[in-house]
């Protein structure tokens, strides 16, 4: 009796490429697993590579892979500068990625008032709030949450806006062809990127803030920048 064929590997649960001198190289599944991106995400910075200077791909058994600290360093300085677009006040966005931080420095880096905030988040987490990396043993007994700089950062980019007053519509409305469309902010997004195209979002919003006849958050202008260059013109639906 023929023995049954041994099962096929998942790919998923293939090991990372690991080279002779000493470098790693991941997969578009390792990113996943290693820095929690879903795919979709990972295939959207690859396509928008000219743009996000995302590293280069090497092709190993017919499947693209990334060196794994180059693509690190890539992801959590990107994170690190859409932060600082994305926080009004924004001092210390600087650091090792993998620092860890107590509360008091992930309040700074979240832009909250004080650290009452994240300890609020450590009992109550909101979404996308990220699980400690490590605690510190108080004297107290109690155990204080420690987490990576870049994680924070992530959050940063990542969290939701508080209620749509002055921002993101909950819905599209019935007939528009994308975000935004025919909103004033948008047109004056595409004036601005026209003639300074590759002028970054840090730059353009406190002129997009003070020229609009309309409050908007920055999370806001982030997503209706991002229209304008997706759709520079009126009729490029």
């Amino acid at each position: 009796m023929t023995p049954p064929a041994e099962p096929r590997p998942d790919p998923d649960e293939e090991e990372p490429v690991h080279r002779a001198d000493g470098r790693t190289f991941h997969s578009r599944a390792d990113l996943q697993k290693v820095h929690g991106i879903s795919e979709a995400t990972l295939q959207n910075l690859w396509t928008d590579r000219v743009n996000n200077e995302h590293p280069e791909a090497v092709t190993i058994e017919g499947v693209m892979h990334w060196e794994d600290t180059e693509w690190a360093r890539w992801y959590q300085e990107r994170q690190r500068a859409l932060a600082i677009s994305l926080t009004k006040n924004a001092p210390n966005l600087k650091g090792d990625p993998e620092e860890l931080v107590g509360p008091a420095e992930a309040a700074r880096i979240c832009g909250f008032s004080s650290s009452a905030t994240v300890s609020h988040y450590v009992d109550e987490p909101p979404e996308g709030w990220p699980t400690p990396d490590d605690y510190d043993l108080l004297p107290s007994g109690r155990q204080r949450p420690k987490w990576k700089r870049w994680k924070l950062w992530k959050y940063v980019v990542d969290r939701k806006p508080r209620g749509h007053a002055g921002g993101r519509p909950k819905g599209r409305p019935r007939g528009q062809a994308y975000p935004y469309q025919g909103d004033a902010r948008l047109t004056l997004a595409r004036k601005h990127l026209a003639t300074n195209p590759d002028t970054p979002n840090s730059e353009l919003i406190p002129l997009l803030q003070e020229e609009s006849e309309q409050a908007s958050s920055r999370p806001t202008w982030i997503r209706i920048l991002t229209t304008a260059r997706e759709h520079p013109e009126e009729d490029g639906a």
